[in-house]
């Protein structure tokens, strides 16, 4: 799942190439799943004619602030990706969407286009991402109510933090992939930080020293600057960091994963998802807190299957051809 820094580089694309400028044309895929309120004709209608005036970000939610008090939401959900006609696109890791030099893109569910130079595609082949449009301020909408600090906008202090983590039975694995305790950490930046800060994922929260409480919130905020400073680049992320090294799950002991060091990675399954942590350097201290008293993910973060494509929902479309881009023949879900 996209998580914060990348879901900023989208936000930084957006804002840099829209604003100021007008939604001339809108196509908006009519997917009850991706468009949980206003879909199809009747969401292209509330965007087409209304300028970009400012762009925001919470967490892993994002959206674009337009004229008349209108804003469009945007969740990446597990695979939803963001496409600038002449841009590079926001992925850390490559998956299987080449747009293979048409435009729009497989599996776009929104397409806007900013005048005759400039086009927008909102991707998703899983169908898990979400498009929603809020009226009013948009930090009062349910989406953004519902978060919990964010760790580059409004980070807490040591004393705050301290007194939200000792709070908690839940393994700390578990606590910061809740949306609801620090908004836009995913499962990457959990194992992250919790390495850089030498804490086991499965230990409790409750259980740790004030040190360690320290030493995790600093590295909150230094793992997600870093990855936003690198623009979500993956290739210039420290080289020391576990995310080179935390991708592929060791299937024996005969091909287990090491760090260039030659400490050994291993997994374990925390708050319902593959956290990889380093045995030697993440201790797991005992504790007295029962193994029961655990917390797992929002459910946002647990989304369910998407669901099957039949035929129907194949049927090919014809997409108009501009830009000088080529266009060609896409299926919509």
């Amino acid at each position: 799942m996209p998580e914060l820094p990348e879901v900023e580089r989208a936000r930084q694309m957006l804002h840099l190439r829209c604003i100021n400028k007008e939604i001339t044309w809108v196509r908006a895929v009519d997917d009850n799943i991706v468009f949980p309120e206003r879909r199809g004709h009747s969401l292209a209608s509330k965007l087409k004619g209304r300028r970009v005036i400012d762009t925001g970000r919470r967490g892993k939610h994002f959206w674009l602030m337009l004229s008349g008090g209108v804003n469009l939401f945007l969740h990446f959900g597990m695979a939803g990706d963001i496409h600038v006609s002449d841009e590079a696109r926001t992925r850390y890791r490559k998956v299987d969407v080449d747009v293979g030099g048409a435009w729009p893109p497989l599996y776009t569910k929104l397409e806007m286009e900013f005048g005759k130079d400039l086009a927008v595609a909102f991707t998703d082949p899983r169908r898990l991402g979400r498009i929603r449009v809020f009226e009013g301020d948009a930090l009062e909408a349910p989406a953004v109510q519902k978060l919990g600090f964010d760790p580059i906008l409004n980070p807490p202090c040591f004393e705050d933090f301290k007194e939200m983590v000792l709070k908690r039975r839940s393994p700390i694995k578990a606590l910061l992939l809740k949306q609801s305790f620090s908004a836009g950490i995913g499962n990457w930046i959990a194992d992250e930080v919790l390495y850089q800060s030498k804490i086991h994922p499965s230990q409790p929260a409750c259980t740790l020293t004030d040190m360690q409480i320290r030493l995790l919130l600093e590295q909150i905020r230094t793992v997600c600057v870093t990855a936003v400073e690198a623009n979500a680049d993956s290739e210039l992320f420290p080289p020391d960091w576990l995310f080179h090294h935390r991708w592929t799950k060791a299937r024996s002991k005969s091909c287990q994963q090491m760090l260039p060091n030659g400490l050994s990675i291993d997994f374990v399954t925390v708050g319902g998802r593959t956290s990889a942590f380093v045995p030697d350097v993440q201790v797991l201290a005992p504790s007295d807190v029962s193994p029961s008293d655990t917390e797992v993910e929002e459910e946002e973060e647990r989304l369910p299957p998407p669901p099957p494509t039949t035929t129907a929902m194949r049927k090919p479309t014809i997409i108009r051809r501009k830009f000088g881009l080529k266009r060609e023949t896409i299926c919509e879900d």
